[in-house]
């Protein structure tokens, strides 16, 4: 019966995901450590002064305030094509990262 449940749970677990996708976010997200590392790799080719795309969310401050005031946590959990980044919807990892970021009140280190 164990051995069932586990197979089960590995189908689920393994059905169309990716390692990115079913990766462990961490308890509390840091700036630094864990959300610039996102923003660099998914939204600031666009969202930065070289990009001319606003919000910035080059630092720090741009990103906390794109969350606070321009609903930049919406915008990454959209479906592909409805919100951002536009091409490809950012792992699941990622977003709830951002959002545990958020919500335990925007630590920067």
């Amino acid at each position: 019966m164990i051995t069932l449940a586990f197979v089960g749970l590995l189908v689920v677990a393994c059905e169309s995901n990716t390692y990115e996708e079913v990766s462990v976010v961490v308890a509390t997200p840091t700036y630094t450590k864990d959300i610039q590392p996102i923003m660099s790799a998914n939204c600031i080719s666009c969202h930065s002064t070289d990009g001319g795309q606003e919000p910035y969310l080059e630092n720090y401050d741009q990103v906390k305030n794109a969350i606070i005031n321009n609903g930049l946590l919406d915008e990454i959990a959209a479906p592909t094509g409805e919100g951002m980044p536009e091409a490809q919807r950012m792992p699941q990892s990622k977003i709830d990262a951002v959002t545990s970021w958020a919500n335990n009140g925007f630590p920067n280190q």
